[in-house]
């Protein structure tokens, strides 16, 4: 199973590490962050968009379509009184060219990857707690 590590780096931001890359996660002044990158809920959002994009870029390089410069738009709602994002919407935008008739294979293409997919059945989430050598060293 695969692991990545979300450390607390002071005030609201926090990092993800995984596999030697290393994001930043903040909140805005308003909500007592630093604006230090982008929020949680604007990362599970680009999940969704960069996830689609990964799915359209394959599906486009096997059926040799090209697709370069293409961009994944996702619109969403943060409904923070909730503590959810019930709406979020792509728009696929393809370059110039791009075959009329492949629009209904693109748009199966993009349902099909994993984070859409997991958004729409919802995983078994776990959450434990432990004592930590690290973080109570400040490492």
């Amino acid at each position: 199973m695969p692991t990545l590590i979300v450390k607390h780096e002071g005030g609201m931001s926090s990092s993800m590490n995984v596999r030697g890359h290393k994001v930043i996660a903040d909140v805005p002044p308003e909500m007592g962050g630093e604006d230090r990158g982008p929020t949680p809920v604007d990362l599970l959002a680009g999940s969704l968009g960069t996830c689609i994009a990964f799915y359209i870029a394959r599906w486009c390089k096997e059926a040799k379509i090209p697709c370069d410069g293409f961009q994944v738009k996702v619109d969403y709602v943060h409904d923070r009184e909730n503590h959810c994002v019930p709406v979020l919407g792509v728009e696929v935008l393809m370059p110039e060219g791009f075959p009329e008739g492949r629009k209904p294979a693109l748009v199966r293409v993009a349902k099909t990857c994993t984070v859409h997919n997991t958004l729409c059945r919802a995983p078994e989430i776990t959450v434990t707690v432990h004592p930590s050598a690290a973080a109570s060293s400040g490492e």
